[in-house]
């Protein structure tokens, strides 16, 4: 899969169709930003590309969602050999310089990270949390990782004393499915009951039949909240808004995964991504 600068006649002709559809006014709530000086390799699905932020992802998605005003929740592209300071300090200046009133962002943070340094740049005035991601647990086989080893107790205990947004993309081949992650989830939205959740990809519902099963299993918990974030699947969504409700699921398009072709789809119980280039 690899980002689309050009729009073709069938995106055009989608774009149409969303004429009637789209709001004047939204808010994206799962945005990355990029800058190709942050990462030792060219991320592939990126190739050429130097720069996104702000700017850039209300100028792509504006070609398919004619809205008015397009806001965001910004956040660095996580990646084990990444410059994490560097794009925390990108996405700081690009939403204060270039994003909107209502645009906000968040740090991408290690459990390796310095608890100081983390809790005094919380501070900036548009930071509103933290971004984790599983390829900073230490194990070498990240994605079986448990919650807490990527997003350990003294995030959710900081992101508590400010109301603050923990956005997280969990693992394990169950996602939302599976028990551990469940358990992990209640344990620390009961401890900090101020720390606004948000599971990624409908609770990394790639796979219909995880979200279908596992989200029931953590409805009663009023700090949850889903983001729709590259789910490409009608039943995660029916399952979403049927079991957490309309109030607690937000719109998110995962820019600039937005900007690929193709699409995930369920395969027993895993998931796989269909796109041009691995069809003859």
């Amino acid at each position: 899969m690899i980002f689309q600068q050009k729009f073709n006649a069938s995106d055009a002709t989608i774009a149409r169709i969303f004429r009637d559809l789209v709001p004047d006014e939204v808010f994206d709530i799962h945005v990355h930003t990029y800058h190709s000086s942050h990462f030792q390799k060219e991320i592939p699905f990126l190739k050429g590309i130097h720069k996104l932020g702000c700017e850039d992802h209300r100028s792509y998605l504006s070609r398919y969602m004619p809205v008015k005003k397009l806001h965001g929740l910004y956040f660095g592209m996580p990646e084990k050999q990444g410059d994490r300071d560097a794009m925390n300090r990108f996405t700081l200046d690009e939403v204060r310089d270039h994003g909107t009133d209502l645009s906000r962002s968040l740090m991408v943070v290690s459990p390796h990270d310095e608890v100081v340094k983390v809790a005094d740049q919380l501070k900036q005035d548009t930071c509103c949390g933290i971004k984790v991601y599983h390829c900073y647990a230490d194990r070498k086989d990240t994605m079986n990782a448990e919650i807490a080893e990527y997003a350990p107790e003294w995030m959710w205990e900081l992101l508590n004393e400010m109301d603050g947004v923990l956005m997280l993309h969990m693992v394990k081949n169950g996602a939302i499915e599976d028990k551990g992650n469940q358990q992990q989830i209640r344990k620390l939205c009961k401890a900090y009951p101020r720390v606004r959740l948000i599971l990624a990809h409908v609770a990394r519902s790639f796979n219909y039949r995880n979200a279908r099963k596992g989200l029931s299993g953590i409805a009663d918990i009023e700090n949850v909240f889903l983001d729709t974030s590259a789910v490409c699947e009608t039943e995660a969504f029916k399952a979403a808004l049927r079991i957490f409700g309309p109030k607690r699921v937000l719109w998110g398009g995962d820019f600039p995964v937005t900007e690929m072709r193709g699409r995930c789809v369920t395969t027993g119980d895993r998931f796989f991504w269909i796109h041009p280039e691995i069809i003859d």
